[in-house]
């Protein structure tokens, strides 16, 4: 008796898990029988969506439905998984703050949606995390203010200021290594003056060399004053005929520019950055550093 109770309980229990799963299911991905407009939480995978690149069964996006309209978080994802997307939707149009991803993961983009246009705040990245660009939306979804541009080293590349979307007042552009380019006054969008800058660090062989064995020898750890040369852009170079230093000196000292560090072997192992006679920080070893 007890046994053939328990074989019941048991064929119940299974029934009724069977069914929840398959009302689970059923939950998913509907419409409405009416008017076959999409409701409720959805669930795009790559055999239903134009976007290419994924699997059949790899998630694409999902959120909620009202009326064939999203509405809340919807995140998509990348053919890897990854999330590419989070954004907040009413009655279709995305509002709120929103991120982008790229595909390793990395922020791409962040900023505020208004009724599907783009106000207050918004940040660019480059792939390897460091800022692409800084500019402010007004609440029509125009350009008001500042706007800052970056080289993907980090340094600037365009700084202006825009009015109602036009360009209003001094640009500058960066060289890559940070020294300015360019100058222009705009008034209404139309450019008034401009004034052209040469690098202080030109990316040509400078002629004027100044040989480092030439300069007195300084005993110890390198400082901004390890050569004696005039005031001005100019080279010192290392006995071998390495470059040691590259840049503005400026009371025999280097003032802007680069020293460059070697191994014991004579390998260039790292290049320290200077700016107004301060060590900055280590610069990137470009393709024309490798000697």
């Amino acid at each position: 008796m007890n046994i053939k109770f328990l074989h019941i309980t048991l064929v119940f229990i299974l029934f009724i898990g069977a069914n929840s799963y398959w009302s689970q299911a059923d939950t998913i991905n509907q419409k409405n029988p009416e008017n076959g407009r999409k409701i409720g939480y959805w669930i795009v995978l790559g055999n239903m969506s134009k976007e290419k690149g994924y699997d059949d069964q790899a998630k694409v996006e999902e959120g909620i439905y009202n009326n064939s309209r999203k509405q809340g978080i919807w995140k998509k994802y990348w053919p890897n998984g990854k999330l590419k997307s989070e954004i907040f939707y009413n009655r279709g149009r995305s509002t709120g703050s929103y991120t982008t991803y790229f595909e390793n993961g990395n922020t791409e983009e962040t900023g505020t949606m208004k009724n599907g246009l783009l106000v207050g705040d918004y940040q660019l990245f480059w792939e390897n995390g460091k800022t692409r660009q800084v500019k402010t939306f007004n609440d029509l979804g125009v350009t008001e203010g500042k706007v800052e541009l970056f080289y993907e080293n980090g340094e600037k590349e365009l700084v202006f200021n825009t009015v109602n979307g036009v360009e209003q007042g001094a640009s500058t552009w960066f060289y890559e290594n940070g020294d300015v380019k360019k100058k222009m006054a705009f008034n209404g969008g139309v450019p008034e003056k401009t004034e052209e800058f040469a690098r202080i660090n030109p990316p040509y062989e400078d002629p004027n060399k100044i040989i480092a064995s030439n300069a007195p020898k300084i005993e110890g750890e390198f400082n901004a004053a390890a050569v004696s040369i005039k005031d001005g852009y100019g080279k010192t170079y290392n006995d071998d005929k390495s470059i040691l230093m590259d840049g503005e000196f400026k009371g025999g000292k280097l003032f802007n520019g680069r020293h460059y560090i070697y191994d014991e072997f004579g390998l260039l192992d790292h290049i320290e950055e200077y700016r107004e006679g301060l060590f900055v920080g280590n610069g990137i070893i470009g393709k024309k550093d490798r000697f």
